[in-house]
């Protein structure tokens, strides 16, 4: 059973992890300059196929990305598989590599369940879920998630 939310989600976050990840290399050995990159008015490479994108995210099962925005720099972390533990309050979820997190819920957490708005209260163990959360001082905070109901054993 497929989470569709989770695609673009996910496409999104290994597309900018997969793009940032030389910068991050790049900047991370200040000691040696590196000369300016020559500047060129050709148009940037055309990106590959969708679906190339699509089969990558499906596959993804969590991950972490840093988004660039308004406010300045925020960590989002994104997460598919089963409930282990659920209250009003959090959710603890597993994926199939054996990663296991705990997300809080916030009054501003947006929940679905089998594509309809619904509570934290409505998430049970054993649910397969896809979890979008926001980093902070605080811990691991649910911003969306989506819960496609019991998965299979």
């Amino acid at each position: 059973m497929r989470i569709s939310w989770a695609r673009p989600a996910l496409v999104a976050a290994v597309v900018v992890a997969l793009a940032g990840g030389g910068t991050a290399v790049a900047l991370a050995d200040t000691a040696t300059p590196t000369p300016p990159a020559p500047s060129s008015s050709a148009p940037a490479p055309a990106a590959k196929h969708p679906a190339e994108h699509r089969a990558l995210a499906q596959r993804a099962e969590h991950g972490e990305v840093v988004l660039h925005g308004k406010g300045g720099d925020r960590t989002v972390d994104v997460q598919r598989g089963v409930v282990t533990a659920a209250s009003p309050t959090s959710v603890t979820v597993r994926s199939t590599d054996g990663f296991t997190a705990t997300y809080a819920f916030t009054p501003t957490s947006k929940v679905r369940k089998q594509k309809a708005a619904s509570q934290p209260s409505a998430v049970a163990v054993d649910d397969r879920v896809g979890v979008v959360a926001a980093k902070g001082p605080q811990g691991l905070t649910v911003t969306r998630l989506r819960d496609a109901g019991p998965g299979t054993k």
